[in-house]
Parts: structure tokens; C-alpha cells; sequence
């Protein structure tokens, strides 16, 4: 890989800056802060080669989840089940199934950080960024650049996690789902539609809605696909 490398995050996470590990943190320091405890992470490519050798080499520089997928569907159902920390995104040799899988997590406002491999040049990085990825990576840069650059996406989204559970934590017997809610939440676990949902319950798509709001405030989830995560692991539903 060649020693100049460019990594961007794409939105600031926070009122504070994070430097890029590149420059400001040694190799050797990121991975003691790494394991143990280190930030899980899904890795999403067309290649099943490349798939691997990314895994291999951030089992290698200390994380000890790595899970990896094709892009698309089967993608979101690995994220669903591994729930990782960040998701990296292969867009510089798979441009459309790439950012496709990045408007996908996108779309399903799981509490996972996405971050794009891009080329250097090319409309990828900006279209990364349109996707709504948390960072843009280039793809000759180095292994260890890029698993400290993932690290520290991770620790953020981990951290948030924790204030998510303690604030549901908090809410915990005063807040369950009625019997009616979980009917709503397992039928929409299944993949159907408002308007479908509306049609099996005999009610308007506006009280469907009302519910799904309603749970979503619960369990503290930005959208469906999480509140069936959050549900799931709760044992208030079975998938």
C-alpha cells in the first residue's frame, strides 16, 4: 500500500474534533487501547478475497470481532445479527453495490457507524458522503491507519450504546410494551408494510404509525430495523 494516505470523516461526531490517528497516535499505543474490548466490526465486500484479508488483518491488529458479508441483504441481516460497532463498506472496487449498501444502513438507522473504502479520485468519496457514511477511507491506505481510523468510530458508537442502555434501563418497568405493541412490532419484524400492517389489524395506516411511533420512544430506536434488534434481544418479540 502506498505510505500516503487519506481518511475523512465525513461528518464531525461530536462538538470535539477526533484527530487522525494516522498522524497523532503511535501504532503501538492504539493497540493496547484496542483489546481487550476493541469495537466489532462487519466488513462488506463483493470480493470474497478481499472480504477475508481485511478480517485477517484487523484480527491481527487486535479486534476480536470480525465479521464479514457480500454487500446488499445479506449485509444488513449480518449487521442485524452481529450487531457491530462499524460497518466497512468496500466501495472502491464495487462502486454500486457499495454505496448501495451504504444508503441501505442508511435507511435502517441502526446504531452502527458506516465507513467507505474509496478510490482516491472519483465521484465515490463524495457519493460516500451522500449515502450518509460516517467516514471515507482510501483504499491504498495503510492497515494500521485504517484500523486506528475504525477504532475510533467504534469507541463513539460503543459509548453511545451505553448511555442508550442506561437510559432504557431507566425506563424499564414503566415503559414495556403493551400486548398491542409487541402485535404491531412482530408483524412489522416480518417485513410487511404500514399499509399492510394496517390491513391485518383492521386499523388505519395513521394508527399503525401512532403505534410504531410510540414504540420507537420505548425503546429508545431511531427506526423499525432497530426497534426489532431491541425487542428481539429483550425477549418482547421472537423473530
Amino acid at each position: 500500500m502506498s505510505s500516503t494516505s487519506v481518511i475523512t470523516p465525513a461528518t464531525p461526531a461530536s462538538s470535539t474534533t477526533a484527530p487522525n490517528p494516522a498522524v497523532t497516535e503511535p501504532q503501538s499505543a492504539a493497540l493496547d487501547r484496542r483489546a481487550p474490548g476493541a469495537p466489532r466490526v462487519l466488513v462488506v465486500a463483493r470480493h470474497r478475497t478481499l472480504r477475508q484479508a481485511l478480517c485477517r488483518s484487523l484480527v491481527e491488529l487486535g479486534f476480536d470481532t470480525v465479521t464479514e458479508a457480500p454487500p446488499g441483504r445479506e449485509a444488513l441481516v449480518a449487521a442485524i445479527r452481529c450487531v457491530p460497532h462499524v460497518v466497512l463498506v468496500d466501495v472502491a472496487t464495487d462502486a454500486t453495490g457499495g454505496l448501495e449498501t451504504c444508503r441501505q444502513f442508511t435507511r435502517a438507522a441502526l446504531r452502527s457507524k458506516v465507513v467507505a473504502l474509496t478510490p482516491r479520485l472519483g465521484v465515490e468519496p463524495h457519493a460516500a458522503r451522500a449515502a450518509g457514511v460516517a467516514g471515507v477511507v482510501c483504499a491504498d491506505t495503510a492497515v494500521e491507519e485504517l484500523a486506528d481510523f475504525l477504532a475510533l468510530v467504534g469507541d463513539e458508537v460503543a459509548a453511545r450504546r451505553a448511555h442508550a442502555a442506561d437510559r432504557r434501563s431507566a425506563r424499564a418497568g414503566t415503559d414495556v410494551l403493551s400486548r398491542r405493541e409487541r402485535e404491531v412490532l412482530s408483524l412489522a419484524a416480518s417485513g410487511l408494510t404500514d399499509r399492510q400492517l394496517a390491513h391485518s389489524l383492521y386499523v388505519s395506516v395513521k394508527t399503525v404509525k401512532n403505534h410504531l411511533h410510540h414504540i420507537y420512544g420505548k425503546l429508545g430506536a431511531r427506526g423499525r430495523t432497530e426497534a426489532v434488534v431491541i425487542a428481539s434481544r429483550q425477549g418482547l418479540i421472537t423473530l
